[in-house]
């Protein structure tokens, strides 16, 4: 049963109810003595689970699209990661990766190696460009949001930002 499990601990005895939505956990106790035993008491549990999710549907944008960084992301823009490949014989290659999910269940990625730009701020620029029209396919085939991107601040300003943080190597 998703989002349910038995709680048998010393004074407590019920269904507990979970329910992840927007970052965010919503929980509910369903106590054996409070409804009249452990199969009403289960009964009533997924009543309410089916009847939470019905009303709090799951934000699909929201299964494809981070809005915040992870901790370890060095680059401060979701979705782009300073990495390197290596080429055919070992070498490293430095690079910006942009990852995003065009559908649900596959995610996509594509490369922006240094070397291929006049400089590693750029490759940076055109990696997050890249990511932002990737964001914007995203959201017009999820809504039909038109013209609209995401962030505010200029790849610029992100390059600037995420140069103070990382040095050169």
């Amino acid at each position: 049963m998703k989002g349910i499990s038995r709680i048998d601990s010393n004074h407590t005895h019920g269904w507990f109810v979970r329910v992840f939505r927007d970052g965010g956990t919503h929980s509910k106790m369903f106590s054996d003595g409070v409804h009249g035993g452990r199969e009403t008491a289960l009964e009533a549990a997924q009543k309410y689970r089916e009847e939470y999710e019905r009303q709090h549907p799951p934000s699909y944008a929201s299964t494809r699209l981070r809005m915040k960084p992870l901790r370890n992301n060095t680059s401060g823009v979701v979705g782009v990661s300073d990495t390197h490949d290596r080429s055919k014989t070992g070498k490293k290659l430095p690079c910006f990766s942009v990852s995003w999910r065009p559908q649900k269940n596959v995610t996509r990625c594509k490369k922006f190696y240094y070397h291929h730009y006049d400089s590693r701020e750029a490759a940076f620029e055109a990696a997050v460009e890249f990511r932002k029209a990737r964001e914007h396919d995203i959201l017009a085939g999820i809504n039909g949001a038109t013209g609209t991107q995401k962030a505010d601040v200029s790849p610029s300003e992100m390059m600037l930002a995420f140069l103070k943080s990382k040095p050169m190597k």
